[in-house]
C-alpha cells in the first residue's frame, strides 16, 4: 500500500490521442473500454482555421525568437493545401486519400517551421518554397505513396490558381521529394 498513490476527489487525468496516428502497437480493447472518446472534427470555417493558424504560428515564432511572423498569403496556401487534401479523403473524389493526418494542429507545425526554416536558413520571413519543403515532409514522412499523391495535387490543383502567391507555390513544386 506505501507504493500505490491514490487521487483525490475531483482529480481528473485528461489524455489525447490521434486515433489515426497508430504508433507501434494498437490499443487494446480492454484498455479502450477505460477512456472515454470524444471525437474533434476539423474545423468547418476556413477564415476560422486560418485565423487560429495565423494566431498560434506566431505565437510559436515569438516564443522562437523569430522577428518575422509568416505572410497570411503563405498561411492561406497552407491552410487551403490542408482542406483541400482533407476533404479528398471525406468527398472520395479522383484524388488519392492521403495517409497522412492534416489537422489544423499538423498546419499550426507546418507554419511554425516554415518561419523557423525561412529565418534560420535565410534570414527572411517564409515564402511559398519553404511551404513546400515543410508541407512535403509532413505529408510524406508516413507513407511513401503520398509523395506521388502530393505531386498530383500540385498538379491538378495548385497550378489551376491564377494568383502571385498559389504560382510561386507551383513553381515551386521542383523541391517535393
Amino acid at each position: 500500500e506505501a507504493s500505490q498513490l491514490y487521487a483525490r476527489e475531483g482529480f481528473n487525468i485528461i489524455a489525447t490521442a490521434n486515433t489515426r496516428d497508430r504508433g507501434v502497437n494498437e490499443m487494446s480493447a480492454a484498455l479502450k473500454r477505460r477512456f472515454d472518446f470524444e471525437t474533434v472534427f476539423p474545423i468547418m470555417d476556413f477564415a476560422q482555421e486560418l485565423e487560429l493558424v495565423v494566431s498560434a504560428s506566431a505565437r510559436l515564432l515569438a516564443h522562437s525568437g523569430i522577428p518575422h511572423k509568416v505572410p497570411d498569403a503563405v498561411l492561406e496556401l497552407l491552410v487551403r493545401t490542408f482542406r483541400d487534401l482533407r476533404a479528398n479523403g471525406e468527398k472520395k473524389t479522383s484524388m488519392d486519400t492521403l495517409t497522412a493526418i492534416m489537422s489544423t494542429a499538423e498546419a499550426v507545425n507546418v507554419a511554425h517551421a516554415v518561419g523557423v526554416r525561412a529565418w534560420f536558413l535565410a534570414n527572411r520571413a517564409g515564402e511559398p518554397a519553404d511551404l513546400v519543403d515543410c508541407i512535403a515532409g509532413t505529408i510524406v514522412k508516413d507513407n511513401e505513396e503520398d509523395r506521388a499523391r502530393l505531386r498530383r495535387y500540385f498538379e491538378q490543383r495548385v497550378a489551376t490558381h491564377k494568383e502571385a502567391h498559389w504560382q510561386a507555390y507551383y513553381q515551386a513544386r521542383h523541391r517535393l521529394p
